[in-house]
């Protein structure tokens, strides 16, 4: 085995603050001390009970999970007591999850040894009442309630479709608007190992019918969106929406669905699509844009 390259451990507090808690000499005066509850998210099982004794597995759910997040303080560089005690008050600040009466959450990030970073929103439900050990050193034991079970990376993901002067084949990207239609379907691969929701932003002329080929489910406008106009659609369940970022107006009645789950996901792996945009113009443009998630750090 060769060298083995240690988690990198990082939080974020709800006023942007990063709090780096890898330097175990504890120059910054704290460091993580123990992490446990990162490396799978908890579910639940809805079961019916079948008349041989056996049940019939109905329903899995992910559920919001726990993180127990350990931090040694001591003595900063300074070597000041009145430092120390700062140390004490920022930090105890940072795990406080509520702004201006409401809930703020922190974020927890970890980052592999391949560089990349995943993170996760929390909030702290016990551990900032951790007594001193002694005069010059403390020891919090966070438990941070994780109300999102999914690790999403930093960075989305995007990719636009607009006009191609390619007729008869699919070009990779972009894919092509012409005669009123694409060309033909598209791949999008979301490289996550769990469901993301896409963003999509559709700026006019046209009216769009979007569909995932690989999960069967379409959503569509039934009015045409005016030549310059963006129209934004969100699919996360919980923050689902529909609005016309040009004119701020609301056009949730104007989507077609058969129920709230026709707004999509991509699947992990490869989401064969196929857009149709009647009415597109050389003007036409649609943008998607999602975040990878996982189901672990």
């Amino acid at each position: 085995m060769g060298d083995v390259t240690p988690l990198g451990i990082y939080y974020i507090d709800p006023d942007g603050n990063t709090w780096d808690l890898n330097d175990m000499s504890m120059t910054n005066g704290y460091a993580c001390a123990g992490i446990a509850g990162i490396e799978g998210l908890p579910t639940a099982l809805q079961v019916i009970p079948m008349l041989d004794g056996t049940a019939y597995a109905n329903l899995v759910l992910p559920q919001p999970g726990a993180i127990a997040l350990a931090i040694g303080v001591g003595y900063p560089a300074s070597d000041s007591q009145d430092d120390y005690y700062d140390i004490l008050d920022r930090l105890t600040r940072a795990f406080f999850n509520r702004r201006n009466g409401l809930p703020a959450p922190g974020y927890i990030q970890v980052q592999r040894p391949d560089g990349s970073t995943r993170q996760i929103p929390v909030y702290c439900t016990s551990g900032m009442n951790t007594p001193d050990v002694g005069l010059f050193s403390c020891l919090y034991s966070f438990t941070l309630q994780t109300p999102d079970p999914y690790w999403s990376d930093l960075a989305a993901n995007n990719l636009v479709y607009s006009l191609n002067n390619a007729t008869g084949i699919l070009p990779v990207l972009p894919v092509a608007i012409t005669g009123g239609t694409i060309l033909g379907d598209a791949v999008i691969t979301n490289q996550g190992n769990s469901q993301a929701w896409p963003i999509w932003n559709i700026t006019g002329p046209g009216t769009p019918t979007i569909k995932n080929l690989t999960t069967g489910r379409q959503w569509a406008l039934n009015t045409s969106i005016p030549a310059g106009q963006v129209v934004q659609v969100t699919t996360k369940p919980g923050t689902q929406y529909a609005v016309n970022l040009t004119t701020s107006a609301n056009v949730w009645d104007q989507l077609v669905l058969s129920t709230l789950r026709d707004l999509w996901s991509l699947m992990a792996g490869d989401n064969r699509i196929n857009i149709t945009m009647a009415g597109s113009t050389v003007n036409t443009s649609i943008s998607v844009t999602w975040t990878n998630r996982w189901l672990r750090a």
